[in-house]
């Protein structure tokens, strides 16, 4: 048993032979209905192809149709997309201008401090060499208020037998 697909499947038709056909002895008026025969099954196959081309035609422009649509509202997601981006990169180099500003005041800021603290510094050094001064004055001070005390002990000594020699004196 010999398997063949059926040819008015894909819209195909065989053509029919006949064993007239085959041998080439067929009359004219039996060669006529073949002939007409050959003609309606070729004008049936043209309309079917016109009516599968014209479906095919349509599906295509729906097809584009769609495609177009899709192609106009992929546009519009970028255009969104890209004034997305422009709007992120004009506030990205917005902060970043406004952070190196801020370092910047930072920077001087410290600097500014650090000026200070070395000023401060400086004044503290000048005040510990002022103390240190000072300290060194009071102690020779000290000193010379000892030795001013002893003179003056040995002064109120002198003077205290001086008066014992003059009451001495005076009694004699």
């Amino acid at each position: 048993m010999h398997k063949e697909l059926n040819p008015e499947l894909f819209g195909e038709k065989k053509a029919v032979k006949t064993p007239l056909m085959d041998t080439g002895m067929y009359s004219g008026a039996a060669g006529a209905q073949a002939s007409s025969g050959n003609y309606l099954n070729t004008d049936r196959q043209i309309f079917e192809l016109k009516a599968q081309n014209q479906a095919l035609a349509d599906q295509m422009n729906k097809v584009v149709a769609t495609v177009n649509e899709l192609i106009k509202t992929s546009n519009m997601k970028f255009d969104k997309q890209a004034s997305l981006v422009s709007r992120l990169e004009q506030s990205h180099n917005g902060l970043a201008t406004e952070a190196g500003q801020k370092i910047t005041q930072l920077a001087q800021r410290v600097n500014e401090r650090k000026s200070l603290d070395l000023k401060v510094q400086e004044m503290v050094d000048r005040h510990n060499n002022v103390i240190k001064s000072f300290e060194v004055r009071m102690n020779h001070l000290q000193k010379l208020l000892a030795e001013k005390e002893a003179q003056m002990i040995s002064s109120q000594a002198a003077l205290n037998e001086a008066k014992m020699e003059i009451a001495r004196l005076k009694r004699l």
